[in-house]
Formats: structure tokens, C-alpha cells, sequence
């Protein structure tokens, strides 16, 4: 009973279902920043390193939209999506650095199956996740909501790309040169999709219902 009703009062309260949806978010993207950092610890490798510092950032950017959430109302969030793209886009340049280190040097190794399993696991939820809410997007036009499901995809592509790597050395055929390539076009393909979501969300404004609906509320 207890459950029927507390679903059925976030069904109703939308300001506590975003809170839900931040805190979740913040836990999970904080919960694989620190997996990230420790196969860097126990495997000595450096990308694992580097991904652990790339996903730092996004738990700022989910902590801000949390923070924006138990405001209340009262803010659209425009702020938190425009400071959002920001940090986006110094996330954009740190990936190029990362792109461009490893294509010089061999700074992912090979793993054993439950490391991989887990990695799959979670970015293919991700993957779940971010299909769904892109499905319903046209249901939910809200600022607060579109700087989350940006995050979101940039995440995934970080994660995508980061698989990606990991599959080719765990189960490549050990063709250098190929894997060398691959890795350059999927990091090239990560860095300008992850540097449109920034400036999307830098040049986003409000919309006329948003302005008049924020005026009439004053």
C-alpha cells in the first residue's frame, strides 16, 4: 500500500519526480567515475585514468541540476543549461587532448569478461535510457528536462566510445594499424557530437509560452 501511494504521489508531483530522476543520475554517474577510477588503479591504465577524469565534470553538471530542482519553480533552469554547454565544450576539448594521446600511444589494455560485461552493461542501459527519453521528448519541452537528456547523451557518448576500445583490445585481432584507425574516426565522431550538444545547449533560449508564462508569474 505504502508504495502504491508514494508511486501514485510522484506520478502527480513532477518537481519530486525531477529530483528523483537528478539523485538517481548524480549516484549512477558517480558510482561509474569511481569504477573508471579504480580499473585505472588496479589495471595501471591510463585510459581508465583519463575516463574517470572526463566523467568527473558530469557530476557537477547532474548536482546543479538537483540543486535546481529542489528550488522549486521558480527557475526554468536556463541558467543551469547554459552552464551545462559551457562545461560541455571544455569536456569537448578535453576529449580531443584524449583522442589525440591515444591515437599516438597504446593506453587501453585488454580486460577479462566480468569487466567488459560490466562496461556493456551499463552503457548499453544508458543506451536504453537515453532512446526512451528521446522518444518522449516532444512530451517533456522543458529546459530543466533538455539539459538533463544532454548530459545524458553526451555521457553515453563518452561511454560508447570508451566500449568501443575496450571490445578492440579484449577482442580484436591484434592489427594495430586498424584498431589505431577505428579508434581515431569513433573519438573524431565523439569530439564533434559531443561539441554540438554543448553549443545547443549554449544557444538555447526560451520559448514564448516559457516568457510569457515567467512574466505572468511575477
Amino acid at each position: 500500500m505504502m508504495l502504491k501511494d508514494a508511486l501514485a504521489w510522484l506520478g502527480k508531483d513532477g518537481s519530486s519526480r525531477d529530483i528523483m530522476k537528478a539523485g538517481l543520475s548524480f549516484l549512477c554517474n558517480l558510482l561509474y567515475a569511481s569504477f573508471n577510477l579504480a580499473l585505472a588503479w588496479i589495471y595501471q591504465s591510463e585510459w581508465y585514468l583519463m575516463m574517470a577524469a572526463f566523467l568527473s565534470p558530469f557530476c557537477i553538471m547532474r548536482f546543479l541540476f538537483l540543486q535546481t530542482c529542489r528550488r522549486g519553480s521558480g527557475d526554468d533552469g536556463l541558467g543551469v543549461l547554459h552552464a551545462a554547454g559551457i562545461i560541455m565544450l571544455f569536456l569537448d576539448a578535453m576529449m580531443v587532448a584524449i583522442v589525440y594521446v591515444t591515437s599516438r600511444i597504446q593506453v587501453t589494455e585488454g580486460h577479462g569478461e566480468i569487466v567488459m560485461i560490466t562496461i556493456a552493461a551499463y552503457t548499453f542501459t544508458k543506451l536504453g535510457l537515453a532512446v526512451f527519453k528521446a522518444v518522449n521528448a516532444r512530451k517533456d519541452g522543458r529546459l530543466l528536462s533538455k539539459a538533463m537528456r544532454c548530459i545524458s547523451y553526451a555521457e553515453l557518448t563518452a561511454s560508447m566510445l570508451s566500449l568501443q576500445r575496450s571490445m578492440i583490445v579484449s577482442f580484436g585481432s591484434g592489427d594495430h594499424e586498424w584498431a589505431c584507425m577505428m579508434n581515431i574516426i569513433s573519438g573524431s565522431a565523439a569530439c564533434l557530437l559531443i561539441a554540438a550538444i554543448g553549443i545547443s545547449m549554449i544557444s538555447c533560449r526560451r520559448g514564448r509560452g516559457e516568457i510569457k508564462s515567467r512574466r505572468s508569474g511575477r
